[in-house]
């Protein structure tokens, strides 16, 4: 939950950075080609954007959980393979 709240507030903030930016740079560009364009599409714009960003950070992030979990998952398995094997490893000593 702590981690969704730093997502949260981070988002927020480069939101906020970004308005400003593009306020700034239209109260101090004159005449330049970004004023001519309404600024609802600029906004969209960058929101594709960071839209893209935050897919390739999250792909990135369950890429990386994903394997962190078949290791995981490996780590049970070889265990459970050991285990089997002392046990025909003793059962095998007992008969003899």
């Amino acid at each position: 939950m702590v981690d969704l709240q730093e997502r949260s507030k981070r988002m927020l903030l480069t939101l906020v950075i970004i308005f400003l930016g593009l306020a700034v740079l239209q109260r101090f560009t004159s005449n330049a080609a970004i004023t001519t364009i309404p600024w609802w599409v600029t906004v969209v714009i960058l929101a594709a954007i960071v839209s893209g960003y935050m897919w390739i950070r999250t792909s990135l992030e369950d890429r990386k959980a994903e394997a962190e979990w078949i290791e995981q998952e490996g780590r049970v398995y070889i265990r459970r393979m050991e285990h089997e094997r002392q046990q025909r490893a003793s059962a095998t000593n007992q008969e003899q």
